[in-house]
């Protein structure tokens, strides 16, 4: 961040604290307002478009679900006080809390909850989408009673985290999707206040159906683009919390007397992605790496543990699979199956291939001369996935294939992935408690919206859906682990890193705060407001 652009951030904070309230001598009453850095830009307030996982913290705490997650990541009322489900699992009955009002002090009434849902399929909401399949009908007997009627039995029904957004306003636009919503009205604990070049603020819903025992009156998300600014900003007691923190800043966080640092095993990954799509879809790409033995080659090439050392500082697990290792649904390859670091065997099955070296230079060719040689594209300002690609570099060189870096932004690597017009590239995905919120970035239906890679295997598309069905817990883990074997062989990402999301408090200003899940999860971004709405200042 320039020293301009952090100046004019410091004086939005400060005329953000002031406004929020001043106390003698012109201090802001900490009791009340807590200040988070947050690492990613906002991308929208509509959640029927939103993609970052920073903006589904926000939208959380303006738009209530019908069922939320407390601090045990178990599944508790909120706009639906209780629930039945019939015998078959195919019908399901929520009752409503009355009393609730919207922001704008509107009711808010079941038929909302049949437009929010009804809008999301509609326009099919990324975050959402997976939640919504097989919700074939949905009717409301009385202002206080939604039923819906599922297709098939559905083991998720409960784990929606969808959000309820008004019909009254939501009803009248002609294009939702597109819909700026720069003043979201929700019935969420906290309210929008307001917005500006690098935050947001939102205020404590004093009208709320629901108690809020924490001290927290408002909050204010600020974007740092530099991590160690933002470490800075915390030890100097500019802002109370910090996300998206980098392994440079974990000594200095944890020689802090007064600072908490939290290494969050957020469910997510950071990955290698491969161009694998048909040519008669897009151009763009490299045959070569439609061939899964390169796949597999270059994945052995890769020292996962180095890379999570070097590059992450120990802030993470290995990875392999789809689903993080937090889960029983997390698939574990082992044996002849995992691939682990080894150059050697990477070059002996390019050679069983018919890949070899043939003029001399380092760099094997195909039959017909082609080298085995790619562009492999990072994000310029994230460190950690800029080490990585330089260590996969230096290890596929072992092996006889050449990596040519090339960094951008993420705007302009964005624009290359999604017209196909890329050979590798190096990203994450966030994700969620259920499994298909990842699982389906990899169904053949999502080629022209999640699937970046080209990815197409009927059974994985069979399992997809089938383990959406399955209410016994084991035969559904069993399905969920025979999908990510299937994604896993064909190696159309390379997952190496389930990498911590980096979080810090100000234990000196705030107590009553709690990893969620207890012991691994979050401060934040753990899809809960518990935190937010618990809170407490220290006296």
């Amino acid at each position: 961040m320039n020293a301009k652009k952090r100046i004019a951030l410091l004086l939005t904070l400060v005329m953000l604290l002031c406004a929020a309230g001043c106390g003698s001598g012109g201090m802001v009453d900490e009791g009340h307002t807590f200040t988070i850095a947050i690492s990613q830009e906002v991308d929208t307030l509509n959640p029927l478009s939103a993609w970052m996982s920073v903006s589904d913290e926000v939208l959380m705490l303006v738009y209530d679900p019908l069922v939320r997650y407390d601090e045990q990541h178990n599944s508790v009322p909120c706009l639906a006080e209780s629930w039945e489900v019939s015998d078959d699992y195919l019908t399901w009955t929520f009752h409503l809390a009355e009393g609730v009002t919207w922001h704008d002090g509107e009711p808010f009434t079941s038929h909302d909850v049949k437009f929010s849902y009804e809008l999301f399929v509609e326009e099919d909401a990324y975050m959402y989408s997976s939640y919504m399949d097989g919700i074939s009908d949905i009717s409301c007997p009385d202002d206080y009673t939604v039923v819906m009627q599922t297709e098939y039995t559905k083991a998720n029904m409960l784990m929606n985290p969808s959000p309820v957004v008004p019909r009254h306003i939501w009803e009248e636009l002609d294009d939702p999707y597109e819909y700026g919503n720069d003043h979201p009205i929700g019935t969420g604990p906290f309210e929008f206040t307001s917005e500006g070049e690098g935050f947001i603020k939102l205020s404590k819903n004093e009208n709320y159906f629901m108690d809020i025992p924490g001290d927290i009156e408002h909050i204010v998300f600020v974007l740092y683009e530099n991590a160690d600014t933002a470490a800075q900003a915390l030890l100097l007691g500019e802002i109370d919390g910090a996300t998206g923190l980098t392994a440079a800043q974990i000594e200095q966080m944890q020689k802090a007397e007064n600072v908490d640092l939290v290494l969050a095993d957020v469910p997510g990954f950071s990955y290698v992605a491969f161009n694998t799509w048909p040519e008669s879809e897009y151009e763009g790409g490299n045959p070569l790496l439609r061939e899964k033995v390169i796949r597999h080659a270059i994945e052995y090439c890769m020292d996962k543990e180095k890379i999570a050392s070097m590059a992450y500082g120990d802030a993470g697990d290995i990875g392999t699979t789809l689903v993080n290792p937090s889960t029983d649904y997390h698939y574990a390859p082992t044996g002849d199956e995992l691939r682990s670091y080894d150059p050697d065997k990477a070059a002996a099955l390019l050679e069983a291939a018919g890949y070899r070296d043939t003029d001399g230079d380092g760099i094997r060719e195909a039959a017909d001369g082609t080298k085995l040689s790619f562009e492999l594209i990072t994000i310029a300002d994230n460190t950690p996935e800029v080490k990585t690609a330089q260590m996969m570099a230096a290890g596929c060189k072992l092996a006889g294939i050449e990596l040519r870096l090339v960094t951008m932004d993420s705007g302009a690597l964005g624009d290359l992935v999604y017209v196909g017009d890329y050979e590798m590239f190096i990203w994450g995905w966030g994700a969620d408690s259920d499994p298909p919120a990842i699982m389906r970035i990899f169904i053949t239906d999502e080629w022209w919206n999640l699937n970046e890679t080209g990815f197409s295997d009927a059974r994985y598309d069979e399992l997809y859906f089938l383990q959406q069905t399955l209410m016994d817990e084991d035969a559904r883990i069993a399905a969920v682990h025979e999908a990510l074997k299937i994604a896993y062989d064909n190696a159309h990402y390379i997952i190496y890193i389930y990498d911590n999301d980096i979080q810090a408090i100000r234990s000196d200003k705030w107590t009553n705060y709690r990893q969620i899940p207890e012991g691994e999860g979050g401060i934040y971004m753990n899809g809960s407001a518990w935190n937010y709405m618990n809170i407490k200042a220290v006296e």
